[in-house]
């Protein structure tokens, strides 16, 4: 595993960790109820809450890379 695969792995683990902390009780969550939404050009808007959570010291650096990544690890 390269560094860049590394380095994925270890965002989408966080990603997907903050994600359950949020949305874990929710029994809609991710079956049902997702913390993004996907536009037909490629946009995405992610939950307000999970912006919260990304927007706090030390989860910074996954903003962009969620905006990125986030559809794939729900496809």
């Amino acid at each position: 595993m390269n560094m860049s695969d590394s380095s994925q792995s270890d965002n989408a683990i966080r990603l997907l960790d903050i994600m359950y902390d949020l949305y874990g009780a929710d029994k809609r969550y991710p079956t049902q109820k997702l913390p993004f939404l996907a536009g037909d050009d490629g946009s995405v808007v992610l939950d307000v809450d999970l912006m919260t959570e990304l927007n706090k010291d030390g989860n910074q650096d996954l903003v962009e890379w969620a905006h990125k990544n986030i559809v794939s690890l729900f496809e």
